[in-house]
């Protein structure tokens, strides 16, 4: 049922045991990790010189982000897999 075993005592998603490599994952948003390191750094923004706010909100969307990215790649690859499995 929904890829949890039928163990009550324990929840695993096979997804959870995947790793994908960071080059595939810097593929997907790629600005993401230059965000990440400007939010760190307070750097300038290269667009117009403003100052890049470091807030809770904008770090945290930062990390939802790189979070959904490597999720976005298992649950793919995963899709991908069934979909090859059903049109055999």
């Amino acid at each position: 049922m929904a890829g949890f075993p039928t163990n009550a005592r324990s929840f695993y998603f096979a997804r959870a045991a995947l790793d994908p490599p960071t080059s595939l994952c810097k593929k997907l948003f790629p600005a993401i990790g230059e965000w990440h390191d400007r939010l760190a750094a307070n750097e300038l923004s290269s667009d117009n010189n403003d100052l890049i706010q470091a807030t809770i909100a904008a770090n945290a969307f930062v990390q939802v982000i790189m979070m959904l990215r490597k999720t976005f790649i298992k649950d793919s690859m995963l899709m991908i897999a069934q979909a090859i499995t059903l049109s055999k």
